[in-house]
C-alpha cells in the first residue's frame, strides 16, 4: 500500500483548509441553535470544485478518485465545526449526484447534474418512509405505470437535504413484483411542485443539514424522469450507498482528528490537584485510545480508496470501514466529554456539540447492525 500524497491532493486539502479558515466557521454555533443552513456556504464549497471532485469533466467534475476525494472531505471534517454541513455534502455527492452520473441518460445529466455540481441547485434521495427504514422492502409509495409515464403517491421520511432541494431522486414501488426488485427511481423539480415538504424535523446534532418528510400526492411524471432501468432502483440506491459509507467514513475521520485536537490540548492544560489532568492515568488512557481508534480508522479508510480507484469494490469492505468509524466516532466523543469533565456537558463547550453532532453515525447510512449484518457472509476472509 502507497498511501503517500500528491501534489495535486496536497492542493486540494489546502484549498479545503483556506476555505474553512475564511468562511465556513462563521457562525457555525448560532447556525447549530437555530438549524439553520447555510446556501452561501454550500455556495463557496461548489466553487473550489469539491462537488465534483470524482466525476467527469464533462459535466464540470475533476475526473479524481475516491481516495483524493476522500482525502478532500477528510481535510474539509478536520477544520470545518460545521459537521452538518460536512455531512450534507457527502450525502449529495453520493446519494444524488453519484445515481445521476452511473444510471442518468444525457438529458438527465445535463439538466440536473451539471447544475448540482456547479452548486446551481441543491440535490436531495430518500427511500427511508415511517413503517420502512431498514427493511427497504417494507416500502408503500406505490408506482402505477401510466400509458405516458408514471404515477406516484406516499409519503417518505428522513430526508436529509430535501427542505433546500431543487432536485429530487425518490423510490417508489410496483404494485406488483418480486419484493426488492419491483422498486424503481425517479427524478422530481420542486420549481414544478412535483413534491411537497411535509414536517422539518429538528434533530440532536447535524442541525445545520436539514431533514424532513417528502410528500408525494398524486405526483404524475413523464417517462423520461424515470432514472435507470424500471425496477432496478434498489441497484441504483446500492451503488450509491458503497459511495456513500466511504465518503460518510472520511468524515468520521476528519471530525475525529479536530476533535482529539481539542482534546488533547485541554487535557495538557487542564490543571487538578497541581498537575496537568493529561499525567492522571484515567485521562491518558482514553486520549491512548481515542489515538488509535483514529489510526486505525485512517489507515482503513485509505485501504478501502484504493480499492474502490482499483476496481476492488465490495460492499462489506465499506460496510466495515463505516462500521469502525462511526462506532469509533461515537465513543470518542464519549470519552471527549468525560475528559472536560462538567465543562465538555455546558452548550459553551465544543465537544457537547461534537457528542451531539455524532450519535447520528451509528444510524445513517446504514445502521451499525445493518452493517454487521451485510459482513456475516465475509466473516471468515482475511482482508489483504
Amino acid at each position: 500500500m502507497n498511501f503517500s500524497v500528491t501534489e495535486d491532493q496536497k492542493q486540494i486539502c489546502g484549498l479545503m483548509e483556506e476555505l474553512c479558515d475564511r468562511y465556513l466557521n462563521d457562525g457555525v454555533y448560532a447556525d447549530d441553535a437555530q438549524c439553520t443552513f447555510r446556501r452561501d456556504k454550500w455556495a463557496r464549497l461548489a466553487e473550489t470544485g469539491l462537488l465534483g471532485l470524482p466525476f467527469p469533466a464533462q459535466f464540470g467534475g475533476s475526473d479524481q478518485g475516491m481516495l483524493t476525494t476522500a482525502l478532500a472531505i477528510r481535510t474539509l471534517a478536520q477544520k470545518c465545526r460545521d459537521e452538518g454541513l460536512v455531512f450534507s455534502v457527502c450525502a449529495q455527492m453520493s446519494a444524488t449526484q453519484v445515481p445521476l452520473w452511473l444510471f442518468g441518460t444525457s438529458e438527465q445529466q445535463e439538466n440536473y447534474l451539471t447544475p448540482i455540481i456547479e452548486g446551481r441547485y441543491i440535490g436531495s434521495s430518500v427511500i427511508t418512509e415511517p413503517g420502512a427504514g431498514s427493511d427497504s422492502s417494507a416500502m408503500t409509495t406505490t408506482v402505477e405505470k401510466l400509458q405516458n409515464g408514471y404515477l406516484l403517491n406516499g409519503v417518505k421520511t428522513f430526508a436529509t437535504l430535501a427542505p433546500e432541494s431543487d432536485v429530487l431522486i425518490v423510490y417508489g414501488k410496483h404494485k406488483s413484483g418480486i419484493p426488492m426488485l419491483d422498486v424503481s427511481a425517479f427524478v422530481l423539480e420542486k420549481q414544478l411542485d412535483e413534491y411537497a415538504i411535509g414536517q422539518v424535523f429538528e434533530k440532536m446534532g447535524l442541525r445545520t443539514s436539514p431533514m424532513s418528510e417528502v410528500i408525494l400526492n398524486h405526483c404524475q411524471l413523464p417517462p423520461a424522469r424515470l432514472l435507470g432501468r424500471e425496477r432496478h432502483g434498489m441497484d441504483i440506491f446500492f451503488k450509491a450507498m458503497l459511495w456513500e459509507r466511504i465518503m460518510v467514513s472520511a468524515y468520521h475521520v476528519g471530525a475525529m482528528e479536530q476533535q482529539y485536537e481539542e482534546v488533547y490540548q485541554y487535557a495538557n492544560r487542564r490543571k487538578q490537584f497541581n498537575q496537568r489532568i493529561i499525567a492522571f492515568e484515567g485521562v491518558y488512557e482514553k486520549l491512548v485510545n481515542m489515538r488509535i481508534r483514529i489510526e486505525t480508522s485512517r489507515l482503513m479508510l485509505f485501504k478501502v480508496c484504493e480499492d474502490f480507484d482499483q476496481d476492488r469494490r465490495e460492499m462489506y469492505r465499506a460496510s466495515m470501514l463505516k462500521l469502525h468509524t462511526s462506532e469509533s466516532k461515537v465513543q470518542n466523543s464519549l470519552d471527549a466529554v468525560q475528559i472536560w469533565g462538567a465543562y465538555g456537558y455546558v452548550k459553551e463547550s465544543v465537544v457537547e456539540k461534537q457528542m451531539r453532532d455524532s450519535l447520528a453515525a451509528k444510524i445513517y447510512s446504514g445502521t451499525s447492525e445493518m452493517q454487521k449484518k451485510i459482513m456475516l457472509d465475509h466473516l471468515g476472509e482475511l482482508y489483504d
